[in-house]
């Protein structure tokens, strides 16, 4: 007997409603939920490829273990035992720091995998943990707790009201767009052009969004976008633009701001951008001027040398203009509970001195290109690396010093739906469930919808083979470790307690979202 289940996706942030048609017990087909209330029948190819991902033979379906060259396979329990007594063992001989963690970009879209993680790293209390969002993304969360005092406040461009869009380092026709969890970015961007808002995208190339009625491209020289920033903002200063009311009542160390910004007026950097000076300088003026206006980045320019003071300038050139706030311009969207409160953290404590130099752990994580130079360490080496849902290998700088490093390890687990490349070099791999085979709910947009909403799922089948979710997999390690562990409560722990917290500012629960149409509540437009 065929059935269609509500899901959504989770492979990027709009979290697009879909239909799973379920045969018996089988998944067989995947397709947009056109009754959706948000998505509406809108889900790119990324979307549609995890029927394919779900069914992938390549994909790890059994715990395996190392023998020389070769991979066996293994009993979950005899994994989790081995894997347990080596990091007891390690950690009791090398100290707590001998065993780190990688996390990869994947767990920011799983509800359950990320506070289970946390709770096997805090009791095994190390402190070296690295992450994937350090190869793109840190310099926002770093931004944000400097500019925001959060590093989960991300103002959003309010491209249905703007009059003026400035977009830095982004293609949303391939991307959908990255930190702005928002369905179908094209129609609204092309919907903003058509009612007379111009749309600008800086870019070093003539971009696929940029279409005859998706907006226009300026063309600057890869990695100078910090500069053209600055240039803006002196042209304003200098002719008297700043919003002094705005200034006066919501910001501090304004003069700092101008002492740097004046330091780069657009005559000097024109050479360096490829921006005619005139042209920087009418930039400047049509978005101060504009009656709305509102300002993007993504990775082409988080990515770049000067990525995080790209993303400081971003959002002065938005405050000094008064666009921060207010309709138009960009608004903090609060969805189903207040983000901000969980990146609190004070900038100035953040750095710590280290063999190699004065650094900072941001979202908890160390910078990623160190990994090799920690585990190749004279004196206090990592001897032990679980990677989750990552592949360092492959998405970390310097290759061959990573495999050479990795290598090294006493200890190397790999805890993903494939056996990648880095998984190539592990002791043990253990496999995970696909986003169709474990409950969630779209807690990866939260504090960057476009329209805020929450959605729940069940799984739509049950788990192939040995495939095990991530709080599973970490529970049952944290029992072999003596740790407090979710299984404590028995096989079917209450693992939603802490989303049900989360849901309850909002007067939901998930009991609730199971009940709604389409296990879904749509929730207050961003204002």
């Amino acid at each position: 007997m065929a059935e269609e289940i509500p899901t959504f996706c989770r492979v990027c942030e709009p979290s697009c409603g879909l239909l799973a048609r379920v045969e018996d017990g089988e998944l067989v087909g995947l397709r947009p939920d056109r009754e959706h209330p948000v998505t509406r029948g809108f889900s790119c190819h990324k979307g549609m490829a995890s029927l394919d991902i779900h069914r992938d033979p390549d994909r790890l379906d059994h715990p395996k273990k190392r023998r020389g060259d070769a991979f066996e396979r293994i009993h979950w329990d005899d994994a989790i035992q081995e894997i347990a007594a080596k990091i007891r063992s390690l950690q009791a001989e090398h100290g707590v720091n001998s065993v780190a963690f990688y996390l990869g970009n994947p767990l920011a879209f799983n509800a359950l995998a990320g506070p289970a993680i946390g709770s096997t790293i805090v009791q095994l209390r190390t402190r070296r943990v690295f992450g994937s969002g350090t190869q793109d993304c840190s310099n926002k969360f770093a931004a944000g707790e400097a500019v925001f005092g959060s590093s989960t406040v991300h103002p959003i461009p309010d491209i249905d009201h703007t009059h003026h869009l400035l977009v830095f380092g982004s293609n949303p026709r391939v991307s959908r767009m990255s930190f702005l969890s928002i369905v179908d970015p094209i129609r609204k961007l092309r919907a903003a052009v058509k009612r007379g808002a111009v749309v600008r995208y800086v870019n070093p190339r003539r971009i696929e969004s940029a279409a005859a009625d998706g907006g226009e491209v300026v063309l600057i020289r890869p990695d100078t976008d910090v500069y053209l920033m600055a240039a803006m903002l002196c042209a304003l200063e200098r002719t008297g633009r700043f919003n002094e009311d705005v200034l006066e009542r919501h910001a501090s160390h304004v003069e700092g701001l101008r002492e740097f910004v004046r330091r780069y007026p657009p005559e000097r950097v024109a050479g360096f951008t490829g921006i005619a000076a005139a042209d920087i300088e009418r930039m400047a003026f049509e978005f101060s001027d504009a009656e709305s206006a509102a300002v993007y980045m993504s990775t082409g320019t988080n990515m770049g040398r000067q990525g995080t003071l790209a993303y400081w300038l971003l959002f002065m050139l938005c405050l000094v203009t008064g666009n921060l706030d207010r309709r138009g311009g960009n608004l903090y969207s609060l969805g189903f509970y207040p983000a901000a409160k969980a990146g609190r953290i004070d900038p100035e404590r953040a750095f710590f001195d280290s063999p190699y130099g004065r650094i900072r752990r941001i979202r908890g994580s160390l910078p990623g290109n160190l990994l090799p130079d920690m585990i190749e360490d004279p004196e206090d080496p990592i001897r032990a690396l679980v990677v989750v849902a990552g592949n360092p290998v492959l998405s970390v700088g310097g290759e061959e010093r990573m495999r050479r490093a990795l290598a090294g390890l006493e200890l190397l687990v790999s805890v993903d739906l494939y056996q990648n490349a880095t998984g190539e070099l592990a002791h043990y791999l253990l496999p995970t469930t696909d986003m169709l085979e474990r409950p969630d709910i779209n807690i990866c947009g939260l504090g960057m919808q476009h329209q805020p909403f929450v959605q729940y799922t069940d799984r739509v089948v049950a788990p192939r083979a040995e495939r095990r979710e991530e709080w599973w997999i970490f529970a049952r390690l944290e029992q072999e470790l003596g740790l407090k562990s979710a299984l404590d409560a028995g096989p079917e722990p209450p693992v939603f307690l802490r989303v049900d917290h989360m849901l309850a500012r909002t007067g939901l629960s998930v009991e609730k979202l199971m009940a709604a149409p389409h296990q879904t509540a749509v929730l207050p437009e961003v204002e």
